[in-house]
């Protein structure tokens, strides 16, 4: 549109119709996007159950023959209705519903830990999270491709420095072992240690890909995601199955694309968080009676007092 049509409409000083049905966050979603923010545009949805266009009784029969997400998709233009081989079309659609794309704020009280997917020839992708008490709070996502191993380290040390992270766990898959000619026979997971501690980098489990998807599809139920996510999130709303065109099914496997490299991170985060609830708590124990005014009753104190106990054999 940029290079084509706006300067054909400025050298007549002409407009443009823009008419479609949605299917995701796709580009046809970035035109009416931006028509929302505009003054200028002109913007009008058309619901079958509003426009009265179609009778009451065809929409029911449709409804009845359609999945639920193909119905709101195409008769009730929602650009939320999962895309037809999309892995986690229902619970991120179900995220949106809730309101759990917020601004989510880091809890000091808790670490915050990294997981990472490593493209060597395309895009490595890393999501920043926190588990507070059962819930995934993500923080933020960053992918980009191109990058040696320093710029990612580094990219760590701004987040801490910007927000203020205290981090836990890096966790790496399971390919970050693999040493590699171009590394000067290094591994990922060595070249990353001479910047951070190795005591705060873990392998995750090698799950199959399958177990991982149900893994992420059990973890989307407790995410909450900042708004700073906003690339990852589009990622996992696209993330979809291979079309098998012969067949016309879809194959079990997924789609290697622009959403890859951030699903596989956040598979990865998904395996990995159960383990990572622990507060980082100071010991505010009394330990004694100061002699003057205290706000201190002697029934406190014994509470707190530790107990030696008699265990019969």
């Amino acid at each position: 549109m940029g290079e084509i049509i706006r300067p054909l409409l400025a050298d007549r000083l002409g407009w443009a119709t823009f008419i479609g049905t949605p299917k995701g966050h796709n580009a046809f979603y970035d035109i009416y996007n931006e028509a929302t923010k505009k003054p200028n545009w002109y913007v009008k949805v058309l619901r079958a159950d509003q426009t009265m266009l179609l009778p009451q009784s065809e929409l029911d029969d449709a409804k009845a023959t359609m999945s639920d997400n193909q119905y709101e998709q195409e008769f009730l233009c929602s650009f939320e209705a999962a895309i037809l081989g999309a892995y986690y079309g229902q619970e991120m659609r179900r995220i949106t519903d809730m309101d759990r794309i917020t601004t989510v704020d880091y809890d000091p009280m808790f670490p915050c830990h990294t997981a990472w997917d490593l493209g060597f020839n395309d895009s490595t992708a890393i999501w920043w999270f926190q588990v507070v008490y059962g819930e995934i709070r993500v923080l933020d996502h960053h992918s980009s491709n191109g990058q040696a191993i320093p710029f990612y380290t580094g990219l760590l040390k701004q987040k801490e420095d910007e927000f203020g992270y205290k981090y836990g766990y890096h966790y790496l898959p399971h390919d970050a072992r693999a040493k590699t000619l171009a590394s000067g026979g290094k591994s990922i997971i060595e070249q990353i240690s001479t910047k951070i501690d190795i005591k705060h980098l873990k392998i995750v489990p090698n799950l199959s890909l399958q177990d991982g998807i149900q893994a992420s599809r059990l973890a989307l139920t407790r995410a909450w995601f900042d708004n700073r996510c906003e690339e990852g999130i589009e990622c996992l709303r696209q993330y979809q199955r291979e079309w098998d065109d012969d067949k016309k099914v879809f194959r079990d496997r997924p789609k290697h694309d622009w959403t890859s490299h951030s699903a596989d991170a956040f598979r990865y985060l998904s395996i990995v968080w159960k383990d990572e609830d622990s507060p980082i708590l100071k010991d505010n124990r009394i330990t004694g009676l100061h002699v003057g005014q205290t706000d201190v009753s002697l029934n406190e104190l014994w509470k707190q007092t530790p107990k030696s106990t008699f265990k019969r054999i």
